[in-house]
């Protein structure tokens, strides 16, 4: 059976990057994926290929197709550049947000005050937000003005008449 899926031919500047990919050592993905075409661009199989790099002829030709389509941006994988989906907190969450930093917790969670990640919990919890960073609601509460203290202790009287002051 005859290998149907052949490397593109390889233009100069590609060949100078993929030396630099293959000799890569934190990135092993680009690594591999570079020794991958220059072993097709060599004339080998995709399955002697597949047997030097230690992966399957089917992730061998899937890498090929990749190059052939994109080039090298089709091969190369750089997880600190993965672009995250923007979270969008509209105004209307950020209020919401704000109003239920500044109500009182006793009510809401059962403790006295709020504290950054309990409110982030509840929010959470409350499916007012999907997910939201401690910093980036810290934030937010910046952003509204609203301050919680933090506190090492609390301590609340048991006077039923301090209470109704």
């Amino acid at each position: 059976m005859k290998d149907t899926v052949k490397v593109r031919p390889v233009r100069p500047y590609e060949k100078r990057k993929m030396r630099r990919l293959k000799r890569q050592r934190r990135n092993t993905v680009n690594s591999r994926n570079a020794r991958i075409i220059m072993l097709a661009v060599g004339g080998r199989r995709n399955r002697v290929i597949a047997e030097m790099v230690g992966c399957s002829a089917q992730w061998v030709r899937q890498i090929i197709h990749r190059f052939n389509d994109f080039g090298i941006d089709g091969i190369t994988w750089y997880p600190w550049f993965q672009v995250r989906s923007a979270r969008v907190f509209t105004s209307d969450i950020c209020e919401q947000i704000g109003e239920i930093a500044l109500s009182s917790p006793i009510s809401l969670i059962g403790m006295t005050q709020w504290s950054v990640p309990k409110l982030r919990q509840y929010l959470i919890e409350q499916k007012i937000v999907a997910s939201i960073s401690i910093r980036w609601l810290g934030e937010i509460l910046r952003r509204y003005k609203v301050r919680l203290r933090r506190t090492k202790t609390w301590k609340e009287s048991t006077d039923p008449l301090f209470a109704q002051q």
